[in-house]
């Protein structure tokens, strides 16, 4: 099909080239893309211009149900920088296209993506592709590192594979925010984001495969003495984000990353962001459609 697949990492992560998603991909090329991600659950694809939105939001209805951000518009005054409910605004912007003052508060929240995590563990309807395109790159800084949870249960000694089975995390976007600073959150903001529960560990729904399921949003173990899970938690992210388990993308404007939230963990790295501008756009798809 003209198109071709280079690893970048021992154990995930390629590089797809000749495959131009700012053109309708054939319905053959769409289940390549799947059973590519399938194999190396992050996929980089390099364009020379950046997608535009319509293009980034068709790309993503191919391949699953999208995500629409419910949240209530409470960090922006009730404005938003980009109209469609189905791209997420992973910027340092305002809803006037400037950066965002220092003191702004949603400053906070975007913190929370500075820690390792998975997109909407904190939902019972979870994330499957996440798919970020970059449109305003900073000169240096604000890569974005990914962690193999496949690789890293692999790794894991069998008797403690064995201890893993059967537990579940619960999880919440409020935790992960505080975390990174947001702690002035009312009772009508975190009624939008309840918590939810998840396996710890998992088996992938494509390939089967185990994998760890962690996010800097679960807080404890169900069942477990809160510090007791904490501290379990702790030790499992420090252990799946070594160097062996990470790929680093360092980006270029035009560049798409996909990655599959029930395989890797990720995070965002810091950048000057009061000096430079960084206009990034994200569509997920989920499990299932969204409920009304």
């Amino acid at each position: 099909m003209g198109f071709s697949v280079t690893p970048l990492n021992p154990t995930f992560g390629a590089e797809v080239s000749g495959m131009d998603l700012r053109k309708p991909l054939a319905a053959a090329e769409i289940d390549a893309v799947v059973e590519a991600i399938n194999r190396y659950a992050v996929l980089v694809f390099r364009h020379d211009t950046p997608l535009t939105d319509e293009q980034q939001l068709a790309f993503g209805r191919a391949l699953g149900p999208l995500q629409k951000l419910k949240m209530i518009k409470m960090l922006q005054g009730g404005a938003t920088r980009l109209a469609t409910p189905e791209l997420i605004d992973v910027s340092n912007l305002g809803p006037d296209g400037k950066i965002r003052p220092a003191d702004d508060r949603s400053r906070k929240y975007n913190d929370g993506n500075l820690l390792w995590h998975t997109d909407v563990s904190f939902d019972d309807n979870r994330a499957v592709y996440s798919i970020l395109s970059a449109r305003v790159i900073p000169p240096v800084g604000a890569d974005t590192e990914f962690a193999d949870m496949r690789a890293a249960y692999d790794a894991l000694p069998d008797e403690r594979k064995v201890e893993l089975e059967g537990l579940k995390a619960e999880h919440s976007v409020w935790y992960s925010r505080a975390l990174g600073g947001l702690t002035d959150v009312s009772e009508e903001e975190k009624a939008t984001r309840p918590p939810s529960q998840h396996l710890l560990v998992h088996s992938h729904p494509r390939s089967g495969r185990k994998a760890l399921y962690l996010a800097s949003h679960a807080s404890h173990i169900v069942g477990w003495p809160r510090e007791k899970g904490r501290a379990l938690l702790d030790e499992l992210t420090a252990y799946a984000t070594q160097p062996q388990f990470v790929y680093a993308h360092k980006w270029q404007a035009g560049d798409v990353v996909m990655w599959d939230n029930l395989a890797t963990m990720h995070r965002g790295t810091t950048f000057d962001n009061l000096q430079y501008p960084r206009d990034m756009r994200r569509v997920t798809t989920l499990e299932r459609e969204m409920a009304v």
